[in-house]
């Protein structure tokens, strides 16, 4: 019996051995072409994400709620892509999504609002140029 466990042992050890040798001399790819357009995808959907939990949070500022929904309508339809100066854009606009999220979430008819969706809306338009 003692033997049996010692060979299945070594079968486990064996075969660990093999797939980490496997994956020394044929490392997968982390990250490729594919996976910064879909990066660059998730970054628009989370922005699309907020913008929708911010018309929740808003009670009765019926402006407020028409620009971000034209501004959420806006931001679903940006391109994907796999640019560094749209990444560092998109982190940007996420970033300032979420103070506004905050700034909503305290008082919904802040002039300060109104100041970070011209701020979303001018890295929306510095986007579109870096294309």
């Amino acid at each position: 019996m003692l033997y049996a466990y010692i060979a299945l042992a070594v079968i486990i050890v064996g075969i660990s051995i093999f797939f980490l040798v496997k994956e020394v001399r044929n490392p997968k790819k982390k990250m490729t072409e594919g996976g910064d357009v879909v990066e660059s995808k998730r970054r628009i959907e989370k922005a699309v994400q907020n913008i929708e939990s911010m018309l929740e949070l808003i009670k009765s500022n019926d402006k407020l709620k028409t620009k971000l929904a034209s501004l959420r309508e806006i931001i679903r339809f940006l391109n994907p892509v796999k640019n560094e100066k749209v990444k560092v854009i998109d982190e940007k606009m996420l970033a300032r999504l979420d103070d506004m999220k905050i700034e909503i979430s305290k008082d919904e008819n802040s002039e300060t609002i109104w100041r970070m969706i011209e701020e979303v809306e001018g890295y929306i338009a510095q986007r579109t140029k870096e294309l």
